[in-house]
C-alpha cells in the first residue's frame, strides 16, 4: 500500500473553559471557577466532535499506546500541538498545508479547512463522507492530491539520485586529476631516464 494511503490522525484543537470549582465555591460561599483545558477531537472527515478534558484524554491515549492500540508518533504530535497551543502559538500541521497548494481556488481551500482537511496528505486519504461533503469535484481534488504527493515523492527520489550522482562525479573527477598528475610524473621520470639510457 502506498505511503499516502496510510491512516491520518484525527483533527484536534484545544480550548480553555471556565468550570465551577465546587470545593472553592463551598469555601467562598459563592460561585468560583477554574480554567480547564479541553481537547476537541474530530475524526478525519467526520462532522462528529468528541470533547475531553485534555489531561484525561492524554492519559487515556498513553494507556492505548501501551496496549498497542494507538500510534506513539500520534500521541507525541498531539502533545507537541498542545505545548504550542499553551504557549499561544499556531498549531503545526502534519504534512503540506492546503493553504500552500496553488492548485486550489480560495473557496476550495476554505471548504477543505472548514472540513478540517488541513493538508494535502489529509485530502489524499479522505474518506467517502469527506469526499461527498466536498461536493462536485471532490473526487477530482482527491485524485490531484494523490498525484501531487506521488510526484513530490518521485521528485524527491530523483533529487536524491541526482545528488548521489553529482557526489560520485566529483569523486571521479578528483581521482582522474590525481591519476593525470601521476601520469605526468611518470612521463617526466621516464623522459629523464631515456636520455641517460641512450
Amino acid at each position: 500500500m502506498p505511503e499516502i494511503m496510510q491512516e491520518r490522525p484525527p483533527f484536534v484543537t484545544f480550548e480553555v473553559r471556565a468550570e465551577e470549582d465546587r470545593q472553592a465555591s463551598i469555601e467562598a460561599g459563592h460561585y468560583v471557577t477554574k480554567d480547564v483545558d479541553y481537547a476537541i477531537i474530530t475524526p478525519a472527515g467526520s462532522k462528529d466532535r468528541v470533547e475531553r478534558v485534555a489531561v484525561d484524554w492524554f492519559a487515556n491515549l498513553a494507556r492505548q499506546v501501551e496496549e498497542g492500540r494507538f500510534p506513539q508518533n500520534w500521541l507525541d504530535a498531539f502533545r507537541s500541538k498542545f505545548d504550542y497551543w499553551k504557549k499561544g502559538q499556531e498549531l503545526p500541521v502534519d504534512g503540506t498545508s492546503v493553504r500552500q497548494w496553488n492548485v486550489l481556488s480560495p473557496s476550495q481551500c476554505k471548504t477543505l479547512l472548514d472540513l478540517h482537511v488541513l493538508t494535502i496528505e489529509d485530502l489524499a486519504v479522505a474518506n467517502e463522507e469527506t469526499i461527498a461533503r466536498l461536493g462536485m469535484g471532490g473526487r477530482d481534488l482527491q485524485r490531484r492530491a494523490r498525484e501531487w504527493l506521488k510526484a513530490s515523492t518521485d521528485v524527491g527520489k530523483v533529487s536524491e539520485r541526482s545528488a548521489a550522482l553529482e557526489a560520485e562525479n566529483e569523486a571521479l573527477k578528483t581521482r582522474m586529476a590525481e591519476m593525470e598528475k601521476q601520469l605526468l610524473q611518470l612521463q617526466a621520470a621516464s623522459a629523464r631516464r631515456s636520455p641517460a639510457a641512450a
